[in-house]
């Protein structure tokens, strides 16, 4: 596998192995508010923005006034409104001209009701609201992970050559690293229920942008939902510790959706108590101490 792009992290990291993302950077200020603070308290190793919200400005700008943050571009087909007006990207949204909640876009997209080439220009308009503001992304990864999806994969793929990103986000489901206690499962219900071919060739098309020696680099062989450890374990330090025990890999990402609670936040997202419980998670010093011992 090719050189992983945190290993070059700007930012001082606790573990070299370990990269801390904060997804949603800008979706909302209590979002925007526990990011910065972790990361001015070196928890974080990078954030991803998401480029079609209303608080995006202050995470532009908090990424231009800072130079040991990695920034992602955190492309968004599934909330809020979309970039581009809608009725240029009509089979994306729904009658208010909002985006499809992942449940309807994955059925809409295997009942071929999506037009790639609007997925494209969307995607396209979001990362040149980073590029315009003055911040050059170095890795791309997706809300809900929809690159999953073999197409969008090699879409985003695609784009992230053309923009001159070098790496994204590993697409591989079989990459996520499961806690060993509780119920946690490999994918939300939405894509057990409507996206079961996405499990069947996600691998295949993974090892084949992994093989593309003209694509980018994936940012991590490995990846942990930190969601999963602390909404689903009683124990989720000692969960969390089981997994990074038995992993081997040279390099873990771990995917991170901290925030302080705020009034926005309920109508942009149905995981929000555990956003909180996520910031408390990474502000503890029993985390910071676990992962210097590493």
């Amino acid at each position: 596998m090719r050189s992983n792009a945190f290993m070059n992290s700007k930012n001082s990291q606790l573990n070299e192995r370990v990269f801390i993302n904060g997804d949603d950077f800008g979706m909302s200020p209590g979002i925007n508010k526990a990011i910065e603070q972790l990361h001015q308290r070196r928890r974080l190793t990078g954030v991803s923005i998401v480029a079609n919200m209303p608080w995006t400005h202050e995470a532009l700008n908090y990424a231009r006034s800072t130079s040991d943050l990695n920034i992602g571009t955190h492309l968004n087909l599934t909330t809020g409104l979309p970039v581009l007006p809608s009725d240029k990207v009509p089979s994306l949204v729904n009658s208010k001209g909002r985006f499809y909640e992942l449940g309807a876009f994955l059925s809409r997209y295997y009942a071929g009701r999506l037009v790639l080439s609007e997925i494209k220009a969307e995607l396209e308009a979001q990362i040149e609201i980073c590029l315009d503001s003055g911040v050059e992304p170095q890795n791309i990864d997706s809300h809900n992970h929809f690159h999953a999806i073999p197409a969008l994969g090699n879409m985003v793929n695609e784009l992230s050559v053309h923009y001159g990103v070098p790496t994204v986000r590993n697409p591989d489901l079989a990459a996520f690293v499961v806690p060993p206690f509780g119920r946690a499962r490999l994918v939300d219900k939405a894509i057990k229920r409507t996206g079961a071919r996405i499990i069947k060739s996600v691998q295949k098309n993974s090892n084949d942008l992994a093989n593309d020696p003209n694509g980018p680099a994936y940012k991590s062989q490995q990846l942990i939902y930190l969601r999963w450890f602390v909404r689903q374990n009683r124990e989720p330090l000692k969960a969390f510790q089981a997994c990074l025990t038995d992993i081997h890999s040279e390099s873990l990402e771990i995917i991170a959706h901290p925030a302080i609670p705020d009034e926005e936040l309920p109508s942009l997202s149905k995981y929000v108590k555990g956003r909180s419980l996520e910031f408390d998670f990474l502000e503890s010093d029993e985390l910071k101490e676990l992962l210097e011992k590493l």
